[in-house]
């Protein structure tokens, strides 16, 4: 079983490397979008908590290391203070929430997705004071909560509740799968 699990978290850590690559422009919207944050959602339902939030944890040291996985390319330990820092943490952190919660729920799509949502919040949270700290602290450019949730937010809450929305569909069919192949995500 463990050797299955790190096999699991390897993969996950390398889709969420390969989708953190994906990006596209959306109408409306100057910052490009990526697939990760459904993925390390994805991450979370199928592995569970303890490995979701180990294969999350894989993709982001894996970046700090130096290896370009992060959305456009980036890495190094550096990512980590800039503005985006604190959505890598959220990641981690949203994967074991997301574990954690449908571990103990039903593995219906509207659990899931209320599951994800947690998830996406958690995301966001921890994200926006990343965002707003990089900024007053290490950019020295003072940011407040208004400018950072304008910023750092709403460009990307619709459409990553609608990425949610197919992730939850996906955690559930996958989950399914795994269980009807004797496998589950303890």
């Amino acid at each position: 079983m463990p050797v299955r699990n790190m096999i699991l978290a390897g993969l996950f850590a390398a889709l969420i490397a390969i989708s953190s690559q994906i990006s596209f422009l959306l109408p409306l919207s100057p910052v490009p979008h990526t697939l990760q944050t459904p993925m390390t959602l994805l991450a979370g339902v199928v592995l569970g908590s303890r490995w979701g939030f180990t294969s999350v944890a894989v993709w982001v040291l894996l970046g700090v290391f130096g290896l370009p996985v992060f959305a456009q390319g980036k890495a190094g330990a550096a990512v980590l203070l800039g503005p985006t820092g604190g959505f890598l943490l959220g990641f981690m952190l949203s994967a074991f929430v997301v574990g954690w919660l449908t571990e103990r729920t039903a593995a219906g799509y509207g659990r899931t997705f209320a599951c994800m949502l947690v998830g996406v919040a958690v995301i966001f949270a921890v994200g926006a004071a990343g965002f707003m700290a990089s900024f007053t602290y290490f950019l020295d450019k003072p940011m407040t909560w208004d400018k950072t949730l304008a910023l750092a937010v709403a460009p990307f809450l619709p459409y990553d509740i609608i990425k949610t929305m197919i992730a939850a569909y996906l955690g559930v069919r996958v989950r399914r799968a795994l269980a009807r192949a004797g496998y589950s995500n303890s």
